[in-house]
């Protein structure tokens, strides 16, 4: 039965073939344009071209014939006798709008039939306001069009297409129509939020359209109570109201007549009032840095908010499993608990657990050193990992925990990747002066050593070219440096720093 159907529309539907150079420039001045229409007009076209035929009728007698099928309500033979007629006439805009309506008027036989009516109705409207050269047929068009788009729920382009006709002339109904729709799926507010966990607080009020840019005055239509000039940003669909306090409540309105990007503007006033809570317990790192000196402090500084005690667990990564980790997903990442626990069971172990007293103050971030030399005394060769949790917050298994990734080292290295090879330097962190006599291993992906040499008294060893061209396992992947005493790495397959602008091709 749907074969027949569609075979029936495209005959019906025959005038959308090729339109002629004059008329498509008719399109171009156009207000109302949509790219899906377009689209689907064109693939109509060369599937009506197609499935065509010759059409010996003249107009004035395909126009008579689907009068008679009018008569009798027999709308599918008039669709496919319009559809004739605008073969033989295709730049007639009201024939267009005739097929359009006509297709609206067939009861279609279940819901696949229905949304391929309504498809056709909505390109035969939007091909008839392409051609339309009048202000009255134009505003007709729309107005079906609209009526049309909103039947496919395509709220936005048949909010579009009614304002237009509109604006081409007034209709009492039409403007009923559109108003209804409006209240329901034009301009409006659909949620807001309060940022409370921010340092500086703010509520954000999220709207279905985008709004006006950076440029835009929004202190008309937002008002704080107790506050004369608000701090207002937006950006895309968002407006924020910023430099909000903790603890404290406020009363905001957001007033009718907010701009929006689509000609339609906040049709009622609304009024919110928020509470902004104090911020959750929160814990973080000051950033990825992960070399502490050997000698002096060595403290981690850790950033917390109103918890009491931060709940720390540290864990180290062998020498045997550094390239997994290092060139791995997890090197410098937030850790889960049950991530670090794996780490710890495959690669690793936990060596210290504990708690780090602090000193909270309300809503402010305070920063406390973890002294790492007093807490796991003598270090062993390897990468590290500390995970922290406030005391005070809900557990959280699942959830990522605030992650430092560490060594503790003297060696500074530095690697210089050119056509001849690979050439490293190693200077002391604390005093810059190179240091010789190191051990220097260059490995694979493949966790081989590739390579085993000693720095010479200006810190420096050579890697040949030939060591760098392994593919694969083979490929060179980080150099590791150690001394009875120290140790460090490097991972080759980080991201170098650019020195094109140093003058280096």
């Amino acid at each position: 039965m749907f074969t027949s159907v569609r075979a029936g529309l495209a005959a019906a539907l025959i005038a959308l073939a090729i339109l002629p150079a004059s008329v498509s420039a008719f399109a171009a001045d156009k207000a109302f344009k949509r790219g899906d229409l377009d689209d689907a007009a064109i693939k109509l076209e060369a599937q009506i071209k197609n499935d065509a035929g010759t059409v010996t009728k003249p107009a004035a007698a395909l126009r008579r014939d689907a009068d008679a099928a009018f008569q009798k309500n027999d709308f599918r033979t008039g669709m496919t006798v319009l559809g004739q007629l605008v073969t033989v006439a295709p730049t007639d805009a009201s024939n267009w709008l005739r097929l359009a309506r006509t297709v609206l008027q067939i009861r279609p036989r279940d819901d696949r039939e229905k949304a391929l009516l309504l498809d056709r109705a909505s390109t035969a409207a939007y091909i008839a306001y392409q051609r339309a050269t009048g202000r009255d047929i134009e505003a007709d068009i729309l107005a079906v069009l609209g009526k049309t788009l909103a039947d496919r729920n395509q709220w936005r382009p048949a909010l579009d297409s009614m304002r237009l006709a509109l604006d081409l002339r007034e209709s009492a109904d039409l403007r009923g129509q559109y108003e209804r729709l409006r209240g329901e799926y034009g301009f409006r507010m659909l949620d807001y939020s309060v940022d409370s966990d921010a340092v500086t607080p703010r509520v954000c009020f999220q709207f279905s359209e985008e709004l006006p840019g950076k440029r835009t005055d929004f202190s008309p239509f937002v008002a704080v109570a107790g506050q004369d000039k608000p701090a207002i940003s937006a950006n895309d669909k968002q407006l924020c109201v910023e430099g909000l306090k903790h603890g404290e409540r406020y009363e905001i309105t957001l007033r009718a007549g907010l701009p929006s990007v689509v000609r339609e503007t906040l049709a009622k006033s609304a009024e919110f009032t928020v509470f902004v809570r104090d911020r959750k317990p929160f814990v973080r790192f000051s950033g990825k840095a992960y070399v502490l000196p050997r000698n002096g402090q060595r403290g981690i500084p850790v950033l917390s908010v109103n918890t009491s005690a931060v709940v720390l667990s540290v864990y180290r990564i062998g020498d045997r499993n550094l390239l997994d980790t290092v060139l791995g997903y997890d090197f410098q990442r937030n850790l889960s608990q049950y991530e670090a626990e794996r780490l710890a069971s495959e690669r690793g172990a936990k060596v210290w657990s504990g708690e780090l007293a602090v000193t909270p103050k309300l809503n402010s971030e305070v920063a406390t050193a973890f002294p790492v030399d007093q807490a796991l005394g003598d270090l062993k060769s390897g990468v590290y990992v500390m995970t922290a949790t406030p005391k005070d917050a809900v557990a959280n298994d699942y959830g990522q925990r605030a992650s430092q990734w560490f060594i503790v080292s003297d060696l500074g290295l530095t690697a210089y990747s050119g056509h001849d090879g690979i050439d490293v330097f190693i200077h002391s962190l604390a005093s810059a002066e190179p240091m010789g006599q190191v051990g220097v291993r260059l490995m694979a992906r493949n966790n081989e050593v590739l390579a085993n040499k000693t720095t010479d008294k200006n810190g420096f060893v050579h890697f040949e070219v030939g060591l760098t061209r392994g593919e694969g396992g083979q490929a060179p992947a980080a150099i590791i440096a150690a001394d009875k005493a120290d140790y460090a790495f490097l991972s080759l397959k980080s991201a170098a720093f650019d020195l094109s602008d140093r003058g280096v091709a």
